[in-house]
């Protein structure tokens, strides 16, 4: 088997006259932080439903380890855990009663408490193992939610909009633990989301959804180098300074707006530029890389 843990062809899933997702072909290597990226309703969630069986597709297939999801359904998802959209919990009840019923049901037995507590700790809630998660944050539910995927042990764990509606430690938090994940664990984390730059700063491969069809997939690093060039000036008078630069050769794509201008240039010719600017009497204050995903995002959506 090769390190292509996750494989989905032509998946799609299509209700009455609309295609909810269509033609998925997604593939996730062992190791990998997968970032599945798309605006809200673009098919995420549907599209992470037909992996985990939790809903039958209307095209296409799905492998998971060597194993055919629609042939082979308990060895495809036997090292799978997974969160979708919002988990839930018996509010009464202590994370680890939480844990406890939640790994009878998956593994069919209750799991030891050394397993338990364990897990709990991995996603930092040692110290409040036994209070009732009726006291718990936003934040500590969704790494609650985490742990209850964890509890099996699994090689790939998917995990659907994890930090919706959190503030920004708790998005923090959630995405240190999916970095302790891949690198003290060695799991697999498919990771879905709208939130561009939670992303961006953890995920080593995406793919991009986009009204139920796939956009782009690759290497984070790879995709990102298609902006690598462009940057944002901060210049005054800036229709000055924008005459000039569409004349300069080593500037392509000038556009004028509200920040400053955005151009490609090469940085081996930037402080060539900046040097006529200067010269001509234009005041520069700022230059800006202007490669982040959001900026690729818009791009090609």
């Amino acid at each position: 088997m090769t390190d292509t843990i996750l494989r989905t062809t032509n998946l799609g899933k299509k209700y009455r006259n609309r295609w909810a997702a269509q033609n998925i072909n997604l593939e996730v290597h062992q190791g990998d932080v997968f970032g599945f990226l798309g605006p809200n309703g673009a098919g995420k969630s549907t599209t992470i439903r037909m992996i985990l069986s939790l809903i039958k597709p209307t095209d296409g297939s799905v492998e998971l380890f060597g194993h055919d999801l629609f042939k082979e359904r308990e060895k495809a998802l036997f090292s799978v855990g997974g969160i979708v959209e919002k988990p839930d919990f018996y509010l009464y009840l202590s994370a680890y009663r939480n844990m406890q019923i939640a790994g009878s049901m998956t593994l069919g037995r209750t799991p030891d408490k050394k397993n338990i507590l364990e897990t709990l700790e991995t996603v930092g809630l040692i110290d409040r193992a036994f209070d009732r998660v009726k006291t718990y944050s936003h934040g500590m539910k969704q790494r609650l939610g985490i742990a209850q995927a964890l509890l099996t042990n699994p090689k790939l764990v998917m995990l659907d909009e994890p930090t919706n509606g959190l503030d920004p430690q708790g998005m923090k938090e959630v995405r240190e633990l999916i970095t302790r994940l891949t690198k003290e664990r060695g799991i697999t984390v498919f990771l879905s989301s709208h939130l561009l730059n939670e992303v961006e700063q953890v995920a080593t491969r995406m793919a991009i959804i986009n009204k139920g069809e796939m956009v782009v997939q690759g290497s984070t690093a790879e995709l990102l180098k298609t902006n690598a060039n462009k940057i944002l000036l901060n210049v005054e008078p800036k229709k000055k300074a924008f005459g000039l630069l569409k004349k300069m050769k080593q500037v392509a794509e000038p556009s004028l707006n509200d920040k400053g201008i955005t151009a490609r240039i090469e940085q081996k010719d930037l402080p060539g530029v900046v040097k006529i600017l200067v010269k001509n009497n234009c005041k520069m204050f700022t230059i800006e890389p202007k490669h982040s995903l959001e900026e690729y995002f818009l791009s090609i959506t």
